[in-house]
This record gives C-alpha cells, structure tokens and sequence, in this order.
C-alpha cells in the first residue's frame, strides 16, 4: 500500500485581517492541521508549533489527498504567497477541487464564475449525502478566541469528508452536485 494521506489546515487570521484577502497565505498562519493516514487507519493534528513535522510528514508521502490544497493548504502550511507552488509536491497532489475543475473542462489556473458552486460542502452533500459541520471563516475567530477544541473538532470533520470523497471519487468515478448534473471523471494514474 502506498503511503496516502489527506490533509486539510485551518488558519489564525481572519480573512478580513490579511491584506490581499485569500491571497495572503502567507500571513495566515496554521491554527490546525489535520493528516490522515491510510496505512494505519489514522488521524495526526498538528498545531502551529508542530509545522516542521507537519511539512515533512507531507515531504515524504506518496500521494497527498484534499480539497483546494494545491492554491490553498499547502501555502499556508508553507508561509507563501497565494500565487506560489511548491514544485516537488506537484507530482504526489491529488487535488480533489482541481480534478473536478478539469473534468468540467476548466482552466484550474484562471478562476471564472464557472469554477463557482463546488464547494466541499456542496459536492459532499449531494455526492456523500453529508456536509460540513461549520464554516472554514469561523475557525481563526474561534482560534482567536481559545477555541482550539472548536478549530481541531471542525478540521478532523473536514478531513474525514475529504477522505471520504478522495474514496469515492477513486473507486466510483462521478460527483454529483445539488443544482447540477452528474460528473463522470477522468482521473490521473497514480505510480508512485
């Protein structure tokens, strides 16, 4: 079995404190990340005094599942600008979001009011029948607030649906959406 996992990180700051908005990744900074591990069966979280671990863990997996880490998780976990990659992970990225942009025939790089509506919770709940227990915009303010438990309960969720997804899209190759039709899918091989 190869060494897959999923990830997904929640942030510190509030959007609406960075300066350039989403594209601030860099400022961020990880309030919760949440890796599960196929091999094993299991999920490690990770803090904001564990992101050396939480990178290398990522450096040397296999293939690395989640929903938008490709433009969003892995410049937060990585301190960069919304608009820099890191290149050697491109290869093991198993972006569940960009796989769907491509199936619908979207550029993944240039985002349109095409790309809009396919939301984790929205493919989750019309593809899984289950959504998401919260808002990613809530967890900084619950970070700010001491809420770690909050922030920790709400990204291990995300995870289990991602992961659950990440199943569901490899074995039965479709998404549904709530207001659109089935998406058959055309995903990459993978040989690590």
């Amino acid at each position: 079995m190869i060494d897959h996992v999923v990830v997904d990180v929640e942030i510190q700051k509030p959007i609406e404190q960075c300066s350039d908005g989403w594209n601030s990744t860099d400022e961020m900074g990880v309030a919760c990340a949440v890796v599960y591990e196929f091999q094993g069966a299991r999920f490690r979280v990770y803090g904001p005094d564990d992101i050396e671990d939480l990178r290398q863990r990522l450096s040397i997996a296999d293939k690395i599942s989640g929903f938008n880490i490709w433009k969003f998780d892995y410049q937060v976990i990585w301190g960069l600008k919304g608009n820099q990659r890191i290149p050697e992970l491109r290869s093991k990225t198993n972006d569940l979001l960009v796989n769907i942009w491509r199936n619908l025939g979207l550029d993944t790089n240039n985002f349109t009011g095409a790309h809009k509506g396919w939301s984790l919770d929205n493919v989750c709940k019309a593809t899984l029948g289950r959504g998401k227990i919260g808002n990613g915009a809530e967890a900084p303010h619950w970070y700010q607030d001491g809420q770690i438990h909050r922030v920790i309960n709400y990204c291990l969720d995300d995870v289990a649906l991602e992961r659950d997804l990440t199943i569901h899209m490899d074995e039965q190759k479709f998404v549904l959406h709530p207001t659109k039709d089935r998406l058959d899918l055309v995903l990459p091989e993978w040989n690590p």
